[in-house]
């Protein structure tokens, strides 16, 4: 079955003025596998992780709402049909977006606007992989979550970080 969520990094903005702009509020109670709908933690950095067990959290609209006093990163993930996303906000404006659909190619990937700067050496690393492999993998996949975790150092599959685990806690609406 596999992932279906979506997360947004926020660079800038406190958890406090994060979730009053996404009208959500923060519980307390710990969500330590991300298993609530909302679930939100802070990084290293200055970067508070909205993560959404909806796949369809992250829109362009929402992203450009959510971005119109910071700089935002959010990321797509849909294991079940091998789809990935990931767009960079700043001041309300998109400023790039990677997206894979394995069902229309392997080799899918949309690329607009100007990614981060490791974009270009991880779309060469996992196509060499893809290319070298004989299995069902699907690396391609795997470059959207790769660049924005790039960005942020926040991956949804990863529980534990040189510098500890993140202690995300439930978020409830408004």
């Amino acid at each position: 079955m596999g992932f279906k969520i979506s997360w947004i990094g926020f660079d800038g903005p406190s958890k406090p003025e994060v979730l009053a702009i996404a009208g959500l509020q923060d519980t307390g109670q710990p969500d330590e596998v991300n298993e609530a709908p909302f679930s939100g933690a802070e990084f290293p950095g200055g970067w508070f992780i909205l993560f959404s067990n909806d796949f369809d959290f992250v829109t362009r609209e929402r992203l450009t709402k959510l971005s119109t006093a910071c700089r935002i990163v959010a990321c797509q993930v849909h294991e079940g049909v091998m789809v990935s996303a990931a767009y960079g906000y700043e001041r309300g404006r998109c400023a790039w977006e990677l997206g894979h659909d394995a069902q229309q190619d392997i080799y899918d990937l949309t690329v607009t606007g100007l990614p981060p700067p490791p974009f270009n050496s991880i779309r060469r690393r996992l196509t060499q992989q893809q290319e070298s492999t004989t299995g069902d993998v699907d690396y391609i996949f795997g470059i959207p979550v790769v660049v924005a975790e790039s960005v942020c150092n926040y991956r949804h599959d990863r529980w534990m970080y040189d510098w500890g685990h993140p202690q995300f806690t439930r978020l409830t609406a408004r």
